[in-house]
Formats: C-alpha cells, sequence, structure tokens
C-alpha cells in the first residue's frame, strides 16, 4: 500500500513538473502570431519612423487642405520640457463649410509610442476619406501627438511618468482615488532594480502571476494593474497628482471647437490591447441613453467590447470621457479604436503584455543590468505597441480605412431625434 501511494506521488509529482516545463517553454517562445492577410505595399506608405517625420507629414497635409476646403486653421501647441524644447501638439480644422452639425474629432498619441500607428491613420484619413467626401455640415478637428515626449522616446507616457488615459480625471478630488488591487501587487507591478530578463523573477513572472489569477481571477488581476493609481510615480499606469499641462492648454481649445456644434463625435486612437491583427472598437459603455443610441447607429452592426466585459477592463482618468464632458449642452459620441497586437484577451498574452510594460518601466526608473538586458526590454515594448510586421501594419490602415468609411457614412446620416 505505501509502496503504490509512494508511486502514486511520484507520479503526480512528474505530471506537476512536466507541465510546469511545458507552461515555462510556451510562455518564454509566446508571442502573438499575425493573421493571415496580403501586404498592400500604398497602406505601409502612410508610416513615418521617427516623430520629426510624423509630424513634418501631417504638418503637410494640413497646409494642403486649405486647397480643398475654405478656412482651414492649422497650429500647434509646445509641450513644456526639461530636456526637450521641441515638443509640438500639431493641429489642423477643417470647419463645417455651411452649417455647423456635427464635429468629428480624431486624437493620435495618446499614448505616446501607439502615435507612429495614430499618424498612419490620419494620414490615410486625411487623403482617402476626408478631402474625397467631407459633408458641408461637419467639421473636423485632428490632433495629431497629444504626448509627444512619448511619442518621440517611444514611450507610452510623459515625461513625468504620466498616463495621459489615466491623467484625465473630473475634479481634482480624483486624483486621491485608491486603487486597492495595485497595492497589493506591488511587488510584482514595479521592482525597484536594474531589468535582468533572465533572472527567476522574470523567467518565472508567469508562475507568480498565474497564482494572483487563482486566487483572485483574470479580470481582477487585469483590472488592478489597468486601471490607473495615483500613488506610486513610479509605476505603470500612473495618473499623476495634477493635470499633465497638454491637458490644461488643450481644454480651452477643445471648448471653443465643440460648443459651435450640435454633435460631436471623438475618436481616440491606440494600440496594443486585443486580439492581434484585429481592430477593437473599445468603450465603456455610457449610462446616458442618447449617447448609447448615438454610437450603435453611427457604429451599426459593429461589435463593440465593452469595457465593462471580462476581456477588457475600466479604467479612470480616461481622456476621452474627460474631452466629451467639456461641452455639456453637445451630444458627444466617444469612441476608442484599438488595434490588437498581443492577443491580450488570452491569459499569455495579457500577462505577457503586463510584464513587458513592467520591465520597460522599470527599466527607465532603475536601470539595466547590461546593455543585452536594455536592447531587448525595449525592442519588445516597442513591438508590442509598434509591430515592425509589415502584414499588422497594413491590416491596420486597411481596417481604420473600412471602419471609418462606414463610420462617416452611418455619421452623416445620424438625425437629431
Amino acid at each position: 500500500m505505501k509502496k503504490a501511494l509512494k508511486l502514486f506521488l511520484y507520479i503526480l509529482l512528474g505530471i506537476i513538473l512536466l507541465g510546469t516545463v511545458i507552461s515555462y517553454i510556451s510562455y518564454s517562445n509566446y508571442w502573438a502570431k499575425d493573421p493571415e492577410a496580403e501586404v498592400d505595399s500604398t497602406y505601409l506608405d502612410y508610416y513615418h519612423e521617427s516623430y520629426e517625420d510624423c509630424r513634418n507629414a501631417f504638418v503637410e497635409c494640413s497646409l494642403q487642405l486649405a486647397e480643398d476646403f475654405d478656412s482651414v486653421q492649422t497650429g500647434k501647441f509646445y509641450v513644456p520640457s526639461e530636456t526637450d524644447n521641441d515638443l509640438t501638439i500639431d493641429w489642423c480644422y477643417i470647419p463645417a463649410q455651411e452649417q455647423k452639425d456635427k464635429l468629428l474629432i480624431l486624437t493620435s498619441g495618446l499614448h505616446g509610442i501607439e502615435g507612429y500607428t495614430g499618424s498612419a491613420i490620419q494620414l490615410m484619413f486625411i487623403e482617402k476619406i476626408l478631402v474625397p467626401g467631407l459633408p458641408d455640415n461637419m467639421g473636423v478637428l485632428l490632433l495629431h501627438g497629444l504626448n509627444p515626449y512619448g511619442f518621440k522616446y517611444y514611450r507610452k507616457v510623459t515625461e513625468n511618468n504620466v498616463d495621459l488615459n489615466r491623467n484625465c480625471v473630473t475634479g481634482n478630488a480624483m486624483f486621491d482615488i485608491k486603487n486597492e488591487g495595485y497595492g497589493k501587487l506591488t511587488g510584482l507591478l514595479m521592482p525597484a532594480k536594474k531589468v535582468n530578463l533572465y533572472n527567476l523573477r522574470n523567467q518565472f513572472f508567469y508562475l507568480v502571476a498565474i497564482y494572483k489569477i487563482i486566487r483572485e481571477s483574470m479580470p481582477v488581476l487585469r483590472q488592478a494593474a489597468l486601471q490607473g493609481q495615483y500613488d506610486y510615480n513610479k509605476g505603470i499606469y500612473y495618473g499623476g497628482r495634477a493635470y499633465e499641462p497638454q491637458i490644461d492648454t488643450i481644454k480651452p481649445f477643445l471648448i471653443d471647437r465643440i460648443g459651435d456644434y450640435k454633435i460631436l463625435l471623438n475618436v481616440d486612437l491606440h494600440t496594443a490591447y486585443g486580439k492581434r491583427g484585429k481592430m477593437h472598437l473599445f468603450l465603456d459603455k455610457p449610462d446616458d441613453a442618447d449617447v448609447l443610441r448615438g454610437i450603435e447607429k453611427v457604429f451599426k452592426g459593429v461589435q463593440i467590447d465593452w469595457g465593462s466585459s471580462d476581456d477588457f477592463y475600466t479604467i479612470n482618468g480616461e481622456y476621452i470621457g474627460w474631452a466629451n464632458s467639456l461641452v455639456p449642452d453637445v451630444l458627444c459620441l466617444p469612441m476608442l479604436f484599438e488595434f490588437g497586437t498581443m492577443d491580450s484577451q488570452e491569459t499569455f498574452g495579457s500577462l505577457k503584455s503586463i510584464q513587458v510594460m513592467i520591465n520597460e518601466n522599470q527599466g527607465v526608473h532603475y536601470g539595466y543590468k547590461n546593455r543585452k538586458n536594455e536592447i531587448k526590454t525595449k525592442y519588445l515594448f516597442n513591438e508590442m505597441y509598434y509591430p515592425s510586421s509589415l502584414v499588422w501594419r497594413s491590416k491596420a490602415i486597411s481596417d481604420a480605412y473600412k471602419m471609418m468609411t462606414e463610420m462617416m457614412g452611418n455619421y452623416e446620416r445620424i438625425s437629431f431625434d
């Protein structure tokens, strides 16, 4: 009997060890794969590989719009920096050519590094959708590079380590929100030492995370990590203790433009979360019935990943909600376009994306064990937010073109009833 029990325990231990080895190998080699899609080289022309080149292309296209529309306005806001005096948010405003009924705002680069894809989509939108067919009663405001520091230096956050999509709180008291879940995970989410991708902590990150998942659940872990926090200024998803300079700067500018119209469609461009190679429409479900009805009309028949669902998450200090609250008398319809890179609905994809975020943030604040660790950390971070894959880049533009074409048609037809 004892021999049988001992044999059973050895077999069980062997199964556990084998499972651990297999899962370790699978996770270590994990990276989401591109969908099967052809590359359209004409779409790749919209991409540029530096902040300056993206900005110059946007400014040039904006100036050319004066040949197609009356009263086009362009400009820039300088964003103060301790290290760089050439960081700007560039904008272009095409007022409705006749009656000011509807306004579209299209924003890129809220999360710095995501601006490379966002800028490409804005250029495509100008050339293929805006110029050929802007309705006379619709205005368009393009905001390029809302976080120019992160854009230029391949970071997601601002120079102050602030995530702008957690910084746009409503009322100063919101900066005192406590993320209790984040506080319990600080050891996992913000290690205070040099990055070493090959130490036990990083090699077995997924085991520690899976232990947390078993205790709580994947949605709980994701929510705690991603919703935003206001206590740890060296942590990920830090929302700051006050508005970042560009948020204060653009507030009166947005109020002046939005206030001229009856209805606003506010679209913000992002990358990373969601299924790789798929364009997600991502939004916290609005409580206002008119807003919800308007969104469903503009994006008729399209799946929307509501932030309250198990696969996604809700956040504090979201930019698009803040911007839409600036003029209460205008019906404001928000939408976030998210171009997935990591299959983050799946456990490995979600864990890998969090780990990549942690390592990049850790490296900025505490450095790297050696150059090899720095190169690989930054490479993985860049690949997560701005994939080098030509298939991914082409499909992102293709999907955006199809969605925006339908969106503009539906928005043109929407009524005020």
